[in-house]
């Protein structure tokens, strides 16, 4: 930064003094060297932690697969086709949708899935948010008839321009792994999953989380619908 403000007096001092011929050659010069110095690109982007406000809401479409002679009950995931995520008073809450009629339900994992919440799979967010970030943290996996304690790592890789229902936004990709393993009940599949974080929307705009990737596993899939945020 001080080096950066030396420039810029230095610049100042050539349009106020020295030939015409000199004054704009070396403005050139010196605009050229602060485009050098400036951070561009992906490793230009930053975010800090959002700070959300009475009103915002988020509304999402969320599918999931299950293997064959598993079912998935209940609201959290197979219970409605869309979820609003509002913000009342300083809480978040959680509807169901289903045409046309919404109805107010309890659910840590859309508020996961969409504000990126812990308690679903660990941290799934970090700030300030930058690429190249990583992190892991420990949660309780939930499985049918079984708990187990999972270890999780977290990277965001890039910075991309991610196509919603709603538009293209720009966002963070960030990669979620649990790496397969055997446990005292066999082998236990590993889990990916990939997520979009867009500081503009202040939300995950799109996450995909499979195991046992490319096979005949689970997945589920959050999609941005339409937002609404105060500025």
């Amino acid at each position: 930064m001080k080096r950066l403000i030396l420039r810029l007096g230095f610049l100042y001092g050539l349009l106020h003094g020295g030939t015409q011929i000199t004054r704009v050659f070396s403005a050139l010069l010196t605009i050229f060297s602060l485009l050098l110095v400036l951070p561009s690109g992906p490793h230009a982007q930053q975010a800090e932690a959002p700070v959300y406000k009475d009103g915002d809401w988020w509304r999402v479409k969320v599918e999931g697969k299950r293997p064959p002679g598993v079912s998935v009950e209940g609201p959290q995931l197979g219970g409605f086709p869309e979820y609003l995520v509002k913000v009342v008073g300083d809480a978040p809450r959680v509807y169901g949708v289903r045409e046309g009629d919404v109805k107010e339900i309890e659910s840590h994992v859309i508020l996961s899935l969409v504000l990126g919440r812990p308690g679903w799979r660990g941290d799934l967010l970090q700030f300030p948010m930058r690429v190249g970030l990583s992190w892991s943290t420990q949660f309780p996996l939930q499985l049918p008839g079984l708990t187990r304690q999972e270890t999780a790592q977290y990277e965001i890789q890039s910075w991309e321009k991610v196509k919603t229902p709603k538009g293209e936004f720009g966002a963070f990709k960030i990669l979620m792994n649990i790496p397969e393993r055997t446990g005292r009940v066999g082998r236990l599949p590993g889990r990916a999953i990939t997520y979009y974080y867009s500081p503009q929307v202040e939300a995950i705009v799109y996450l995909r989380e499979e195991t046992s990737p490319g096979g005949e596993g689970a997945a589920t899939t959050s999609t941005l619908v339409d937002f609404n945020v105060n500025e």
